[in-house]
């Protein structure tokens, strides 16, 4: 079984593309970690099918991308603190 990645309360996880297509010349299509503060962690409800729970820091723009592609019936959405 993999180790799961802990939230990382310092930078977003999420992974967005680098704004180059296939038909762009000198570069390539790739995607790139986000460099926002994360304003949450969104948590599985239920294990998946590898039986463990992930979850994951995002900050609000990336939040509100993931509710838009995956809804968020089957996560746990937490805020977190700011100092």
């Amino acid at each position: 079984m993999t180790e799961l990645t802990p939230p990382d309360l310092t930078r977003c996880q999420a992974e967005k593309p680098n704004g180059q297509g296939p038909f762009t010349l000198g570069g390539g299509h790739k995607m790139i970690r986000c460099q926002d503060t994360p304003k949450v962690i969104v948590t599985e409800r239920e294990p998946g099918a590898d039986g463990q729970v992930g979850s994951m820091a995002l900050c609000g723009h990336c939040l509100e991308v993931f509710q838009t592609q995956k809804g968020t019936p089957n996560v746990f959405v937490k805020v977190i603190e700011e100092d």
